[in-house]
C-alpha cells in the first residue's frame, strides 16, 4: 500500500470515527429526552387518574385549539416549551467537547505523524547530497511512493549525471596529464641538444662576435626551457594533476633555496636582500608547504621586485607570525604599481607599465596558482613610502 492511500484511509477513519461517536452521543441525547417526557407524562397520569382515557385520546392525537390551550394552563404556572427536571444541555455539550477534543487529537496526531516523515525524509536526502559531495554515487535507498518520490528520482537522476561527468573529467584529467609528461619530454631532448651544441660551438668559436652570438642563443634558449616550464606548470595546476609534497618545512630553509636562483640577478644589478623579523622566530618558525613549488613562487616574486627596482636598491623580505596565519611578504624600492595595473597584476600574460621587453607576463600569475594550490593568499600593494609589497598569508588549521 502506498503512502497516499495509507494517508487515504486514515483520513477516512478517523471521519467514520468522529460521524459514530457524535451519533451515538446525539442518539443517546434524544432517548433521554424521551425518556424525560414519558416520566413526566407518566407522573400526569397517575395524579388524574379519573381522566386516563381523556389524557391517552389526547397523547394519540390533539387538535390544535386543545394544544393551544393547554399551552396557556402550563404558561400561567411558568412551563414554556421545557419540562422541569434534569437539563439535557450540559450532557450534549460535554458530548460535543469531547468529540470535538477527540478529532483535534486525531488530527493533531496526523499532522505531527507526517511532519516527522517529512523532517526524516528532508534528513536522508540531506545525508544522501552529503554523501554525494563527498565522492561517494551510491543508489539512493528510497522510503516508499509518495510525494516526494518525484524528487527522489530526479535527484538521483543528477546524481547519475554528475558521477558520468565526474568520470568523464577524471579521465580526461588522466589524459591531459599523460600528454603534458609527453610534451615536456619532447621539449626537454631539443632544448638540451641546443644547450650542448652551444657549449661546443663556444669552444670552437674564435672570433668574438660569433662568441657573443652564440652566447645570446644560449641565453635566449634557457629563457625558452624556462617558459616551457612555466607554462607546463601552469597546464598541469589547471589540469588538476600538479601534484604537491606537503610537509613541515623551517621558514629559513625555505627562504634560503628560494634566493638561490635569483642571487645571480641581484648581484648584477649591484641589489641586496635583507630579511626582517626576529632571529629566534626565524629559527623556529616553521610552513605547511612543497618547497619545490614554493621556490619557484617566492622566486618569481622576488624576480619580478629585481626587475622592478632601481639597480644598487634594497629588496626585504619580511616575515612575521601570529596565532591565525603565518606570513611572508617581498618588498622593493621600485615605483611601485599604478591603479590601471594593480586588479591585473596575476593574469596570465598581463605586462605590467614598466616590465621587461622579453617579459611573457607569466611569473605573477603562476606564482599566484602555486600559492593559492597549497591553500596560500597572495595579494600585491602599494607600500606607503614608496615601492611595491607582496603579501603571502598561510593560514593555520587549513
Amino acid at each position: 500500500m502506498t503512502r497516499r492511500k495509507e494517508s487515504v484511509f486514515f483520513m477516512a477513519g478517523v471521519f467514520a470515527a468522529v460521524f459514530c461517536f457524535c451519533a451515538a452521543v446525539f442518539f443517546a441525547g434524544y432517548r433521554w429526552s424521551e425518556r424525560l417526557f414519558y416520566d413526566k407524562m407518566a407522573a400526569v397520569a397517575g395524579a388524574i387518574p379519573g381522566s386516563k382515557e381523556v389524557i391517552m385520546q389526547t397523547l394519540k392525537g390533539a387538535s390544535a385549539k386543545d394544544l393551544a390551550k393547554g399551552k396557556e394552563i402550563l404558561g400561567r404556572y411558568g412551563y414554556y416549551g421545557r419540562l422541569p427536571g434534569e437539563e439535557p444541555g450540559l450532557l450534549f455539550f460535554a458530548g460535543s467537547l469531547l468529540a470535538a477534543g477527540t478529532g483535534t487529537a486525531v488530527l493533531f496526531l496526523f499532522i505531527y505523524r507526517q511532519k516527522s516523515r517529512l523532517r526524516k525524509r528532508a534528513e536522508d536526502l540531506t545525508g544522501y547530497l552529503r554523501q554525494v559531495e563527498e565522492g561517494n554515487y551510491s543508489l539512493f535507498p528510497g522510503k516508499g511512493e509518495d510525494f516526494l518520490s518525484g524528487l527522489e528520482d530526479e535527484i538521483y537522476k543528477t546524481v547519475l549525471a554528475l558521477r558520468e561527468s565526474r568520470e568523464t573529467v577524471l579521465r580526461e584529467k588522466e589524459n591531459l596529464a599523460k600528454n603534458l609528461a609527453d610534451i615536456s619530454h619532447q621539449f626537454k631532448t631539443p632544448l638540451t641538444s641546443l644547450s650542448i651544441l652551444s657549449e661546443v660551438l663556444l669552444r670552437r668559436i674564435t672570433k668574438e662576435e660569433d662568441a657573443k652570438a652564440v652566447r645570446k642563443m644560449e641565453k635566449q634558449t634557457q629563457r625558452l626551457a624556462g617558459l616551457t616550464a612555466s607554462l607546463l606548470t601552469l597546464s598541469r595546476a589547471d589540469a588538476g594533476v600538479l601534484t604537491f609534497d606537503i610537509r613541515r618545512v623551517p621558514v629559513s630553509e625555505l627562504l634560503e633555496v628560494s634566493l638561490e636562483p635569483v642571487m645571480p640577478i641581484l648581484e648584477e644589478k649591484g641589489q641586496k636582500v635583507r630579511l626582517a623579523g626576529e632571529k629566534k622566530m626565524m629559527e623556529s618558525l616553521t610552513l605547511y608547504c612543497d618547497v619545490k613549488w614554493m621556490r619557484e613562487a617566492l622566486g618569481n616574486l622576488l624576480k619580478n621586485a629585481s626587475e622592478h627596482s632601481p639597480a644598487g636598491t634594497e629588496i626585504c623580505i619580511r616575515v612575521w607570525d601570529n596565532p591565525v596565519f603565518t606570513g611572508i611578504a617581498v618588498e622593493d624600492e621600485g615605483t611601485g604599481f599604478s591603479k590601471k595595473e594593480l586588479p591585473r597584476l596575476f593574469e596570465r600574460f598581463y605586462k605590467g607599465e614598466d616590465a621587461p621587453k622579453d617579459s611573457a607576463g607569466i611569473g605573477l600569475a603562476l606564482a599566484k596558482t602555486l600559492i593559492e594550490a597549497q591553500k596560500g593568499e597572495i595579494r600585491a600593494e602599494n607600500r606607503r613610502e614608496g615601492g611595491a609589497r607582496f603579501l603571502i598569508k598561510f593560514y593555520k588549521n587549513m
